[in-house]
């Protein structure tokens, strides 16, 4: 049997070791509470906006809306509300909530998959639903449409929605709460997205 022993030197290297990480530990904290906050790392992505609205939310002043055989037109007005609906009333509360909501996820929500022409030509159309589109919403600046975007059937698992951009040859699959989103918010207004 043969014993270690450990010779002073690599002892006296360990204890160094273990009072710098200690002081280095002590130095984080101090940081901390001095700032405030935790040191920003290069580890931390920042987030981005991959929706398939380009543009800010914020730049968005018209929403049509077409859910089943039901049209709505929204228009921001300077204060960052809207107003809408047959007479153009002021929009509050929860409507309006659902509102700026839908919008934000059109710039926000990204696409789970895009399925290019070659991908889905051999499928009939009706498949997806896009024939008559359980929504539709076209979003404009007040000068010019920034997207139209359609919202077809549900996917088999039922947890994607496919999609359609107006002069896009693309297909997408979305997550179904971006479509949900419109289709609450004509329902708040009375209409009845098309069942498949």
């Amino acid at each position: 049997m043969v014993e270690t022993s450990v010779k002073p030197h690599q002892a006296h290297g360990r204890r160094w070791r273990t009072m710098l990480l200690a002081l280095l530990a002590v130095g984080f904290i101090l940081a901390m509470i001095l700032t405030g906050k935790l040191p920003e790392t290069r580890q931390l992505a920042k987030f981005e906006a991959r929706g398939v609205l380009a543009m800010p939310a914020e730049q968005v002043r018209r929403v049509e809306l077409h859910v089943g055989e039901h049209t709505t037109t929204f228009v921001r007005i300077p204060d960052h509300g809207w107003v809408g609906g047959e007479h153009q009333e002021t929009i509050s509360g929860e409507l309006h909530e659902h509102l700026d909501q839908a919008v934000s996820l059109m710039h926000m929500s990204g696409p789970v998959r895009v399925m290019h022409r070659d991908e889905y030509r051999s499928t009939p159309r009706q498949e997806f639903g896009l024939e008559r589109p359980r929504c539709s919403v076209v979003l404009s600046d007040g000068r010019r449409v920034l997207l139209e975007a359609s919202f077809g059937a549900y996917n088999p698992q039922e947890l994607l929605q496919y999609m359609r951009l107006r002069g896009d040859d693309n297909l997408y699959l979305m997550s179904r709460f971006v479509g949900q989103a419109w289709e609450h918010l004509g329902e708040h207004m009375g209409a009845r997205p098309i069942s498949p």
